[in-house]
C-alpha cells in the first residue's frame, strides 16, 4: 500500500492498477473515511480528510496484521493518523462514527473495503467484473501481514493468486521485457533501490537468459518520504510557535495544512535551492510564511538519511557480491528524487551510475500486472522464471519423546534466503499424537513488535508399528508462492519386504526367488491451524462489506439532484449555488440550511468544491467563509425568483448588466434594486469580517468565481460575486 501513505499494487486481468493503485492515470489514496451517510475511499476521502479527521484512516499497509500493543503502532502509527485505534478480536482496528453510531471495524476489513474500491475503478476501466488478482506486498511482510491480506481481498470478493514481493515485482517487470540478458553461468547483477513513502526496501537481483533469481533482500520501516514531511512539520511548527504565537502540532486541521505545505516544499527543494512556504489561516486566521534552502533541508532530515545506507550494505553482504560484481542500480519509488536520497545511495555504490530506467512510481504495479498475465490463459507471455526468496528464518518446535531424551526439541526448515515455492519432510518417530509448533527464529528481526508464531499441527491416532516399535511420522510442510508456511501431509512408513518369483524360461532352471522392499504409506489424520481468519468468519465479514458496499452505491444512485418547477427551499438553495459557482447539478455534498432543511451542493473536482464551500457562511447555509458575507435567506430567494428558478436577477442598478449571469453586493456605497433588499435581509444576521490589512482583503480566492474585491475605493472594497 503508495499514498500518499502507503502502496499495496493491485493487478488483475489484464491491466495494472497501482499505488494503491496508479488506475491507468490517476493515483488512488490509500485512505477509508466514514460518514453520517456512507463511506468515501481513495480520493473522495482525501478531500474531506482535513473536516473529518477522526473518521479517516491511512497506513492501510501498517497496520493490517498488526496488534493495537505493537511498538511501531503505538510510538509511529498513532503519531501519523488521528482516529482511535483499539483492539478488534486480537488485532488493531478503529472506532470511528458510521451512519451515526459508534461503529468498530479492523483493519483486515478496511483494506477489504480499499481493495474493493479498486476493484470497482478496475472493472469500470476494463468493462468486465474482476475477480482473479496479483497483489505486490513489501518484502517485509511476514507470514500474519500476509494471511491478513489475502483475507482482506476475500472480503472484497476476490481471489488472490499470488502474493509477490514488490522488489520482485520491480525486477520482473525490468527483465521480462530485456532481449540481451546473458547466459546462466554469468548474470547480470542488479541492485534494486525503493525508497516510497514509508519503507525503504532494496533487493539484489540476478538475471539471465529466461529468469531471474532474488539474491538477497533488505529493508527499512523507518525510512520515507511521511518521515521527511515530519521532520520539517516539528521544524516549522516550533518556528511558529516563536514567530506568531501558535501552536500548530495542537491543532490537527492546523497539522494536516502545514505537512501539506512542507510536502511542496521538499519537492521545490528537490529541483531548486531555495523553497518558501505559505499556508493559509494555518490556524486563528493566521497566514503563516517562511522559508527554507536546501542546506537547512539536508540538515534536518540527516537522522532519516543516516538510515538508508545500512539496508544497502546488508543486501550486498547478504548476497555474496562485491561492489565490482554489480552491473546496474535502478531506483523506484517518489523518495529517490530527492538528491540527499540519491548521495547517500551513491556512497554505496561509488563509482556506478543511479540509473531511473523504470517509472518511479508505477514500476512495482508493470511487474505485478506481468505475474496476473504469466498466470493467466487468456494472455501470452514469453516464458520467465522468477526464483524468489524467504526474508526470514522459519523453524519448528516440539517437545521431547520420553523414549529419546537426546533428542533435539528445534529446527531451522527454511533458512533466510530459502527459495520459494519450496518443500520439506519432517521426520518423527512417536507412538502416541504429537503437536509442532512452527514460528520465526528471529523475532528482533522482524519489524516491530510482531508476533513470530506462525502455525501449529497435531498429528491425530499415531501409535506403535505393528512390531511394537514407534512409528515413522513423516510430516510434509510447505513454503507457497505467497511465502505462507503450511502443512500439506502426515504419514506412516512400513517398509515391508516381499518375494518376486522371476517368469520362468523354457530351457533355462528356475530361478530363486527374490525379496523386495515395499515402502507402505498410511495417512496419519492431522489439524492445523495458522493465524488467518476462519472461514465462516471471512463469510461473514465479506457479507458486511457488501451491504456496505450497496448502501455506499444507494447513496450515489439517489443523490437529490435539481428538478426545475419546484419552489422548494432545498432546490432554490441548490439553484443558486449552482449557478453562482457554475457548478453540475449532481451531488455527493450534502449542506444545511434555514429550519434544518438540506440541499445538496453539485459534485465537481475535489479540490475546487472545497473551496467553493468555503465561501459560504455556516448560519445560513452550513459552511463558514473568511472573507464573504452571508448569503441570502431562502425567503429573499424565492422572492427573487417567483415561479422561475432558472433565472437569478442581476442587479437593477450596478454596472453589471449580465442577466442571470451576475449576483453582487454593494456593502460599501448606497445601493437601490436588488442589492438594496439583498443588504437589508443580510444586515441584522451577517458576521463581519472586516480585515485589517487592505492586501488580506484584496487576496484573490483560488478559483476564477467567487468574491472579488476592487483595488479602488475604500479599504473595505467593493464585494462582488462574480462568476467568470
Amino acid at each position: 500500500m503508495r499514498t500518499p501513505s502507503t502502496r499495496l499494487n493491485f493487478a488483475t486481468y489484464p491491466r495494472i492498477t497501482d499505488d494503491l493503485i496508479k488506475s491507468p492515470r490517476v493515483p488512488i489514496r490509500s485512505l477509508v473515511a466514514f460518514g453520517p451517510k456512507q463511506r468515501a475511499i481513495g480520493e473522495p476521502a482525501k478531500t474531506q480528510e482535513t473536516s473529518n479527521f477522526r473518521n479517516t484512516i491511512g497506513s492501510l499497509k501498517r497496520l493490517i496484521g498488526r496488534t493495537v500493543s505493537d511498538p511501531d503502532v503505538q510510538d509511529v502509527e498513532k503519531s501519523f493518523m488521528n482516529a482511535t485505534l483499539i483492539d478488534v478480536n486480537g488485532t488493531v482496528g478503529v472506532e470511528v462514527k458510521y451512519l451515526g453510531q459508534t461503529q468498530r471495524f479492523s483493519a483486515t476489513q478496511l483494506v477489504g473495503a480499499y481493495l474493493g474500491k479498486l476493484r470497482d475503478i478496475t472493472s469500470n476501466e476494463l468493462k468486465v467484473g474482476i475477480t482473479d488478482i496479483v497483489l505486490a506486498v513489501p518484502v517485509w511482510y511476514t507470514d500474519i501481514q500476509r494471511r491478513a491480506i489475502i483475507d482482506a481481498a476475500s472480503i472484497a470478493g476476490l481471489n488472490v493468486l499470488r502474493l509477490i514481493n514488490d522488489t520482485t515485482a520491480t525486477a520482473l517487470g525490468y527483465g521480462i521485457t530485456k532481449s540481451d540478458l546473458p547466459e546462466a553461468d554469468d548474470p547480470k547483477h542488479v541492485v534494486f533501490v525503493d525508497v516510497g513513502h514509508s519503507s525503504l526496501s532494496t533487493a539484489v537481483v540476478a538475471f539471465s537468459k529466461g529468469q531471474l533469481t532474488v539474491k538477497s533482500t533488505a529493508f527499512d520501516t523507518k525510512v520515507g518520504g511521511r518521515y521527511i514531511d515530519r521532520a520539517l512539520v516539528n521544524h516549522f511548527a516550533e518556528q511558529f510557535k516563536t514567530k506568531y504565537k501558535i501552536d500548530v502540532l495542537s491543532n490537527p486541521k492546523a497539522t494536516f495544512r502545514l505537512t501539506a505545505g512542507c510536502d511542496k516544499v521538499k519537492k521545490i527543494l528537490s529541483a531548486n535551492t531555495e523553497a518558501p512556504l505559505n499556508v493559509e489561516s494555518i490556524m486563528n486566521d493566521i497566514d503563516a510564511s517562511s522559508n527554507m534552502n536546501r542546506e537547512q533541508y539536508e540538515t534536518l532530515i540527516a537522522s532519516v538519511l543516516e538510515r538508508i545506507p545500512a539496508p544497502l550494505a546488508q543486501a550486498l553482504q547478504d548476497a555474496g557480491l562485491s561492489l565490482e560484481q554489480i552491473d546496474a542500480v535502478e531506483l523506484v519509488g517518489g523518495c529517490t528524487r530527492i538528491p540527499a536520497v540519491r548521495a547517500k545511495i551513491q556512497s554505496i555504490f561509488p563509482g556506478k551510475v543511479l540509473s531511473t530506467t523504470l517509472n518511479q512510481d508505477e514500476a512495482i504495479a508493470r511487474g505485478a500486472a506481468f505475474a496476473c498475465a504469466m498466470l493467466s490463459p487468456v494472455f501470452r507471455v514469453r516464458d520467465f522464471a522468477i526464483h524468489d526468496i524467504q526474508p526470514y528464518p522459519i523453524k519448528v518446535e516440539w517437545e521431547r519423546a520420553p523414549e529419546d531424551p537426546d533428542e533435539d526439541t528445534e529446527l531451522v526448515v527454511f533458512p533466510k534466503g530459502n527459495s520459494i515455492p519450496s518443500t520439506k519432510v519432517l521426520t518423527f518417530y512417536r507412538n502416541k499424537p504429537f503437536e509442532i509448533q512452527a514460528s520465526y527464529t528471529e523475532p528482533s528481526g522482524l519489524p516491530g513488535g510482531i508476533n513470530p508464531w506462525i502455525a501449529k499441527f497435531t498429528a491425530k491416532s499415531v501409535g506403535p508399528d505393528p512390531k511394537g516399535d514407534l512409528s515413522c511420522v513423516k510430516v510434509k510442510t510447505r513454503l507457497n508462492q505467497h511465502g505462507l508456511l503450511s502443512f500439506e501431509a502426515a504419514y506412516t512408513e512400513e517398509i515391508e519386504e516381499r518375494e518376486e518369483t522371476p517368469m520362468a524360461v523354457d530351457g533355462e532352471p528356475e530361478a530363486a526367488p527374490r525379496k523386495k522392499k515395499v515402502v507402505k504409506k498410511t495417512d496419519v489424520p492431522f489439524v492445523w491451524g495458522s493465524t488467518g481468519l476462519d472461514k465462516s468468519v471471512v463469510e461473514v465479514l465479506r457479507e458486511q462489506e457488501a451491504e456496505m458496499h450497496a448502501a455506499d452505491k444507494l447513496v450515489v444512485d439517489t443523490e437529490v439532484s435539481f428538478i426545475q418547477g419546484e419552489n422548494t427551499e432545498e432546490n432554490l438553495m441548490l439553484y443558486f449555488v449552482c449557478r453562482t459557482a457554475r457548478m453540475p447539478l449532481r451531488s455527493t455534498f450534502t449542506i444545511r440550511g434555514e429550519n434544518s432543511t438540506t440541499a445538496t451542493l453539485p459534485s465537481c473536482n475535489p479540490q475546487k468544491r472545497s473551496s467553493y464551500l468555503s465561501h459560504y457562511k455556516r448560519r445560513r447555509i452550513g459552511y463558514t467563509a473568511t472573507k464573504a458575507r452571508m448569503l441570502p435567506s431562502l425567503h429573499t430567494l424565492a422572492s427573487w425568483m417567483g415561479s422561475k428558478p432558472w433565472a437569478i436577477p442581476s442587479r437593477t442598478a450596478g454596472r453589471s448588466r449580465r442577466r442571470g449571469h451576475a449576483l453582487s453586493r454593494n456593502y460599501g456605497r448606497r445601493s437601490t434594486g436588488t442589492c438594496q433588499t439583498l443588504r437589508r435581509e443580510t444586515r441584522n444576521t451577517a458576521t463581519s469580517t472586516r480585515r485589517t490589512s487592505k492586501q488580506s482583503w484584496r487576496r484573490q480566492p483560488p478559483f476564477r468565481s467567487g468574491w472579488k474585491t476592487r483595488s479602488r475605493g475604500s479599504p473595505r472594497g467593493r464585494r462582488m460575486w462574480i462568476r467568470s
